[in-house]
C-alpha cells in the first residue's frame, strides 16, 4: 500500500538497459523512492549494476517488498506472469514493455492498474497528445520520427550495436527490422481511438518531418481517423509529434511560429525512455493523469511476417527481435487467423513458409506458450 508522505517502495521487474538506467535514477531520489528487489531471469550472481540492491527470481519475493511494480522486462510471457502475481496481491504495475501490452494488454485493462510508462514512443505521443487536446487541436497524426529501417538485419551487425549499446539482441534487432515501431504504433492507434493507414503502416521517407507528416495526414483524410504512424527520416533523432488542426485564427498560432496552418506540427524532439519513468511513477502516486493502458477490445496486431524461407519443423524460441520474423501491424479483422508475433514462444512450423508469407495460427505448433 502507498503511504503518503512516505517514500514509494518502486520493485523492477527485469535486469537489462532499462531496469538498470531506472535504478540508478530512483535510488538518486530517496526521499521520493525506495527501491525494493529487483527481479530477473538470469542467475542472480551474474546480474550487474543494481549495486545494493537484492536480486531475486522469485516474483513474490519482489512483489512483496513494493508498493508499484515496474515491469520493463522486453518479454511477453514473463511479464504477464509477474502482472498476474502482482495484481493478485493488489499491487498496480507500470511497463515499458509495448511487446507486452500490444500483445496481451487487452487482458489487464478492466483491472484499472496495469499502464504503459511515458519515455517510449507510445507514452510520450499519448502524453503529447493529451497536452495537444487541452490546447484545442484536432489532431490528425499521431507520430514518431524513426531514423533506420532494415527488415533483415544480419546477426553480426546486430551482435554489435547490442554490445555498442548496452541492449538485449533481441532488442536491437526487433528496433532494426521495425517490429518495435510497429508495436508502438498499433498500441497507439487503440489507445488513442485512432486508426492506422494500412498493414506495416506508411512509414514515409522524407526530408523532413512536416513532410513526412503531411503525406500521413492526407491518408487520415481518406480514411476519416487520425493515423498513427511513423516518419522514416534517416540519422533523425527520436522526435514524437502530432499533426492537428485547430480552430483559431490562423495568425493566432502564426504569432507562436506555428506557421500559418491548416496543419500544425507540434513536436516534443526526444523521447527519453527510463528518465521518463517517474513522471508515470508520480502520476500513479498521485492518481493524475495521462496514463496510458491498453484498450478492450483491442483492434490492432502486430502479425509475424517470415524474413526468409524457413522450413517445416523450425523451432522458434522467440519472434520478436529474431531472424526469422519480423512485425507489421494490421487491423484484427482483415486477417482474424494471424499469428500475433508476440504470442510465437516454444513454437514449430508446422510447413515451410515463403519469404514474406504472414504466419497463421494453424502454421504453428505450441509446446508451452501462452499462446496455447
Amino acid at each position: 500500500m502507498i503511504v503518503s508522505g512516505a517514500p514509494t517502495r518502486i520493485g523492477i521487474s527485469g535486469t537489462g538497459f532499462i531496469a538498470r538506467g531506472l535504478a540508478s535514477l530512483l535510488a538518486s531520489d530517496p526521499a521520493r523512492w525506495r527501491l525494493g528487489p529487483v527481479l530477473t531471469r538470469r542467475n542472480p550472481t551474474q546480474v550487474e549494476g543494481f549495486s545494493g540492491l537484492r536480486i531475486t527470481r522469485d516474483p513474490e519475493t519482489m512483489i512483496a517488498g513494493s508498493d508499484i511494480v515496474v515491469e520493463c522486462s522486453g518479454h511477453v510471457a514473463e511479464a504477464r506472469k509477474v502482472i498476474l502475481a502482482a495484481l493478485a496481491q493488489n499491487r498496480p504495475v507500470l511497463t515499458m514493455n509495448t511487446e507486452f501490452q500490444v500483445t496481451l494488454g487487452a487482458e489487464f485493462a478492466a483491472s484499472g492498474m496495469v499502464f504503459e510508462a511515458q519515455g517510449d514512443q507510445p507514452g510520450s505521443i499519448v502524453a503529447l497528445a493529451y497536452e495537444t487536446s487541452l490546447m484545442g487541436f484536432e489532431p490528425l497524426v499521431y507520430g514518431a520520427q524513426k531514423g533506420f529501417l532494415n527488415h533483415s538485419p544480419t546477426r553480426d551487425d546486430m551482435l554489435h550495436w547490442s554490445l555498442k549499446q548496452g541492449i538485449s539482441l533481441h532488442a536491437v534487432t526487433a528496433f532494426t527490422d521495425g517490429t518495435k515501431v510497429q508495436m508502438e504504433h498499433a498500441l497507439v492507434a487503440d489507445a488513442l481511438g485512432g486508426g492506422i493507414a494500412r498493414q506495416g503502416l506508411l512509414g514515409p521517407t522524407a526530408c523532413n518531418l512536416v513532410e513526412g507528416a503531411e503525406i500521413i495526414a492526407q491518408e487520415s483524410y481518406l480514411r476519416g481517423t487520425p493515423l498513427s504512424d511513423y516518419v522514416l527520416l534517416p540519422g533523425g533523432s527520436g522526435d514524437v509529434f502530432v499533426l492537428a488542426t485547430h480552430s483559431a485564427p490562423p495568425e493566432e498560432l502564426s504569432y507562436y511560429k506555428l506557421g500559418c496552418g491548416p496543419h500544425y506540427l507540434i513536436v516534443r524532439p526526444f523521447h527519453l525512455g527510463h528518465f521518463e519513468i517517474p513522471i508515470s511513477l508520480a502520476n500513479m502516486v498521485s492518481g493524475r493523469a495521462p496514463l496510458l493502458r491498453a484498450s478492450n477490445p483491442s483492434r490492432h496486431s502486430v502479425a509475424a511476417i517470415a524474413k526468409h524461407d524457413l522450413p517445416a519443423g523450425l523451432h522458434i524460441t522467440r519472434a520478436v527481435g529474431s531472424f526469422v520474423m519480423r512485425g507489421e501491424a494490421l487491423e484484427k479483422t482483415a486477417v482474424p487467423d494471424h499469428a500475433p508475433i508476440g504470442l510465437i514462444e516454444n513454437a514449430c512450423l508446422r510447413q515451410p513458409l515463403r519469404a514474406g508469407q504472414m504466419v497463421m495460427m494453424d502454421d504453428l505448433e505450441f509446446a508451452d506458450s501462452i499462446a496455447k
